[in-house]
C-alpha cells in the first residue's frame, strides 16, 4: 500500500516530502541487489541469509517506516528537523539491540572527542547496564561522585531531570562529562534504600593512580589496579618487580586486587594474564551462533611463577573479568570476593560515510572452560562480602595516607610502603581472606 495516495491518511503531501519518500523507495527497489553486495563486503552475511526465512523480504518493513515518515512531514503540528527524527529511528533501532551498542551522529562523535579528550573530566563513575537499569559499576575513589556518596551498586535514575532510560551508554557518557566546574545533577536510587535523591556534582578532573603495592607481611606482596588503561599490565609488572627486589627475590605470593575495577583495553587484561601463563587459552570472543571470532592464548613467557590470589566484587567488570577467568579457568589462582558484574560483550566501530560512529556488539567473551561471562559475571572460588564492622577502628584519627587514593610523599620514597609490612586485618575481610588463601597455598 502507497501512503501518498491511501485516502486513510488524509495527508496532502508537499514536494519535500514525496522526495523523501521517493528516496527511500528507490532505495527498497535494491533489496535484491544489496544482499549480493553486503556479501562481499561482510563475510558473516552469508550466514544470516541461511538463518532467515528466503522467501520473507527484509526490506518490506521499509515501506512502513516511509510511510511513517511522509505521514509527520505533512500532519505534524511543528516543522521536524528531518535529520533529527531519522537519528532519532536509528538510535530506537540501535536500542532493540542491547545496552552497548550505539549510534553517535558526526556532531554528537565530534562534541564527543572534544570533551574527552586529553583528560578525563567528568564525575569519576563508571556505569553499566544492569537488569535494564543504569547501575554505577565503579566511583573512582577521591572522584566528585565518590565524594558525594555515590558507590557500586546505586542506580541512576535522571540526569538534570531527563530520564536515562532512553539514553544509549555513549549519550550517558557525554551527559556525565562536561567543563571543568560545571555541575549535574543526578537522580539517584542508593543500595538499600527506596527513596530516589539528588545529588548535584561538579565536574572536575579526574586521576587516580592506576597501581598500588604493598606487602602484606615479609614474604606476601599486593598489588590493587584500579583500571585496564594503556600501560596497566606494565604497570603491573613493575610493581611485583619491586617488590620482589625489595625482599630480595623472596617473594612468596601475590593477592591481585581488581575490585571497582571497570575494565578497559582488552589487550592490557591478555597481557597481564599472560604474566602468570605459560600455556593454554586466556579468553575467546565468539560471535554470531557460536562462531569463534579470536581466542587469545598464552604466550609462553610467563613473568612470574608464585602463587596467587585475585580479589574481585561486584564493580570488577569487563577486562577485569578476563583476568580472574583466565587465571581460575587455568588453575592458576583462587578468586576470592563476590561475583563480579557481568560484563563480557564485545564492541566493533563502524564509521559511515557522513562521520557518524555506530558502535556494534559483535560478540561475547568466553573462559577458557567455555563460560560465558555475559551478565553472569566470575564466581568466586570463596564468596567473601564486603564486612561493615563496628569496632574501635572505626574510632580511629583519619591521617591523610589514610584517604583513598591520597598523594605519595614523592617518587624517592615510593618503596617505604614496601620496606614496612601491613598484615591484612579483619577490616577488610575479602583480603584478610585472600591473604589467608595466599599463604595456604604457599604451605600445602
Amino acid at each position: 500500500m502507497n501512503a501518498m495516495s491511501d485516502p486513510a491518511y488524509n495527508i496532502k503531501p508537499d514536494p519535500a516530502c514525496a522526495r523523501t519518500y521517493d528516496i527511500i523507495q528507490s532505495f527498497m527497489k535494491l533489496r535484491f541487489i544489496l544482499p549480493a553486495v553486503l556479501s562481499l563486503s561482510l563475510v558473516c552475511s552469508a550466514s544470516y541469509a541461511d538463518k532467515n526465512d528466503n522467501k520473507k523480504d527484509p526490506y518490506e518493513r521499509l515501506d512502513a517506516f516511509a510511510q511513517i515518515l511522509n505521514v509527520i512531514e505533512s500532519n505534524y503540528v511543528d516543522t521536524i528537523d528531518r535529520t533529527k527524527v531519522i537519528d532519532g529511528a536509528i538510535n530506537g533501532m540501535i536500542r532493540a539491540l542491547d545496552p552497548h551498542s550505539s549510534f553517535m551522529s558526526a556532531t554528537e562523535r565530534r562534541d564527543f572527542e572534544m570533551k574527552t579528550k586529553g583528560q578525563f573530566v567528568g564525575i569519576g563513575v563508571e556505569v553499566g547496564i544492569r537488569e535494564n537499569v543504569l547501575q554505577i559499576i565503579t566511583a573512582i575513589a577521591g572522584g566528585p561522585a565518590a565524594e558525594a556518596g555515590l558507590e557500586s551498586g546505586d542506580t541512576i535514575l535522571a540526569i538534570d531531570g531527563e530520564d536515562v532510560s532512553k539514553m544509549s551508554l555513549d549519550h550517558l557518557y557525554m551527559r556525565l562529562h562536561g567543563e571543568i566546574g560545571s555541575k549535574v545533577t543526578l537522580t539517584v536510587r542508593h543500595v538499600n534504600m527506596l527513596a530516589p535523591r539528588n545529588h548535584t556534582i561538579t565536574r572536575a578532573i579526574v586521576k587516580t593512580p592506576i597501581t598500588f603495592s604493598k606487602l602484606l607481611d615479609p614474604h606476601y606482596g599486593y598489588v590493587s589496579l584500579k583500571s585496564f588503561g594503556q600501560g596497566s599490565a606494565v604497570k603491573v609488572k613493575e610493581e611485583i618487580e619491586r617488590l620482589q627486589a625489595v625482599v630480595k627475590g623472596d617473594l612468596r605470593g601475590i593477592v591481585l586486587d581488581l575490585r571497582q575495577n571497570p575494565g578497559g583495553f582488552i589487550r592490557e587484561a591478555t597481557e597481564l594474564a599472560d604474566y602468570f601463563l605459560d600455556s593454554g587459552t586466556i579468553v575467546e570472543t565468539r560471535g554470531r551462533d557460536g562462531v569463534v571470532i579470536q581466542t587469545y592464548k598464552a604466550s609462553m613467557r610467563r613473568a612470574f611463577d608464585i602463587p596467587v590470589v585475585v580479589l574481585i566484587d561486584n564493580g570488577s567488570a569487563s577486562a577485569s573479568e578476563i583476568v580472574a577467568g583466565a587465571l581460575q579457568a587455568n588453575k592458576r589462582a583462587y578468586v576470592v570476593g563476590t561475583t563480579s558484574f557481568g560484563k563480557a560483550s564485545v564492541q566493533n566501530l563502524f564509521t559511515l560515510k557522513d562521520g557518524s560512529t555506530l558502535k556494534l556488539t559483535i560478540g561475547r567473551y568466553y573462559t577458557p572452560d567455555g563460560r560465558s561471562l555475559q551478565t553472569l559475571g566470575i564466581t568466586p572460588d570463596f564468596y567473601v562480602e564486603a564486612a561493615e564492622l563496628v569496632t574501635r577502628a572505626e574510632q580511629r584519627v583519619l591521617r591523610e595516607k589514610d584517604l583513598p587514593g591520597a598523594l605519595s610523599a614523592g617518587p624517592e620514597a615510593t618503596s617505604d610502603e614496601a620496606i614496612r609490612p601491613i598484615t591484612p586485618t579483619i577490616e577488610d575481610l575479602q583480603l584478610f581472606t585472600a591473604y589467608n588463601v595466599l599463604r595456604a597455598m604457599s604451605h600445602p
